[in-house]
């Protein structure tokens, strides 16, 4: 890559495109100044940071969970797609516990190619008492390691060198 000549830096500067990185850069981005420990001597790779946005609907009948995987800074599509479950007939337990966001986060993270490195999940939740339980940073890092998705997730090198996984969770705040 010209962007960085073929000596290997500690560090690295290049202005990309949201969402995109080019490199073997431990991949953790934010913003269009991207500043990458380089792993190794620069190449072509181009890794993609997506956001998995999933929103719990529940009505009176049914809960809805919908989801979005959407490029960084662009809103692009990478993958979309909804459950819709008769209230009467759903195994709610299963539905409100964090195996079921993980599950299916593991789904996406499986659909999409090796490029695409999940950066943060956002999980919308319906605003009545059937809320899906949304992981803790420790439990998403165990299952993670335990389903072998490490590749597929952002992650950066820390002082012992070793890869810390920068997954982002939150849920939105609403007001009404």
């Amino acid at each position: 890559m010209s962007h960085f000549g073929n000596r290997i830096n500690k560090y690295a500067v290049a202005i990309v495109k949201p969402g995109v990185v080019y490199g073997p850069f431990n991949v953790t981005w934010r913003n269009e100044l991207v500043v990458r420990e380089v792993l190794g001597e620069t190449g072509d790779d181009i890794l993609i940071a997506y956001t998995l946005k999933i929103q719990n609907k529940v009505t009176t009948r049914d809960i809805v969970v919908t989801y979005r995987a959407t490029i960084d800074g662009e809103q692009k599509d990478l993958t979309t797609g909804s459950m819709k479950f008769n209230l009467e007939t759903a195994n709610v337990n299963y539905l409100t516990h964090s195996k079921f966001v993980l599950g299916l986060v593991e789904t996406v993270i499986l659909r999409l190619n090796d490029e695409c490195k999940l950066d943060r999940i956002e999980v919308d939740q319906s605003a009545n008492r059937l809320q899906l339980q949304v992981p803790k940073l420790t439990e998403f890092r165990s299952y993670v390691q335990a389903h072998h998705l490490l590749n597929s997730v952002a992650q950066s090198c820390v002082a012992n060198g070793h890869q810390a996984i920068n997954v982002t969770i939150s849920t939105p705040f609403k007001l009404g």
